[in-house]
């Protein structure tokens, strides 16, 4: 499935909100730790927008798929001086999701990072979920380090990928 991947718009909260909710619904069902970056609120996700961190991708029209890349994120990561991009979140409509659409999003990361001059790429998993963590070093990341947080957040390893 060949998707466009566009800057999001405020008119496309909703939908972003409503694929979070479908995909820890998903999760769960599978008994699988929830991410840990916790809740998403409509509010916090048209802030977002309009700092212009939320991409979607689009079929015919259609969300299906979205992803949050930061250009830091001191959240999860210890500040360096090596130029990356931070993919926060990355969601894909569960009808949509065998079609490989969550690695079409990743190179389009990939693609964005490069014309952005960033080195990595960057994201976390939750420790615990090891299909997760498959996926990703099947996408190129590698691990790099681990955090444990003061907040109600799950331990999280960290992954990279590099662009060079």
């Amino acid at each position: 499935m060949a998707v466009t991947v566009e800057r999001a718009v405020l008119e496309q909260a909703e939908d972003i909100v409503q694929m979070h909710w479908d995909a820890e619904d998903w999760i769960l069902a599978r008994e699988l730790d929830a991410p840990a970056r916790g809740e998403v609120s409509l509010a916090d996700v048209r802030e977002q927008i309009e700092f212009g961190e939320w991409r979607v991708a689009l079929f015919a029209g259609i969300v299906v798929g979205a992803l949050r890349v930061l250009r830091s994120d001191p959240d999860v990561w210890i500040e360096d001086d090596i130029p990356a991009a931070y993919v926060a979140r990355v969601m894909t409509d569960r009808r949509h999701a065998s079609a490989g659409l969550g690695a079409q999003l990743l190179r389009w990361v990939d693609e964005h990072a490069r014309s952005e001059d960033a080195s990595v790429v960057r994201l976390e998993c939750v420790e615990t979920n090891a299909r997760l963590r498959d996926y990703y070093e099947e996408q190129g990341f590698f691990l790099v380090g681990r955090r444990d947080f003061e907040v109600e957040w799950p331990s999280v390893v960290l992954m990279e990928k590099s662009l060079h």
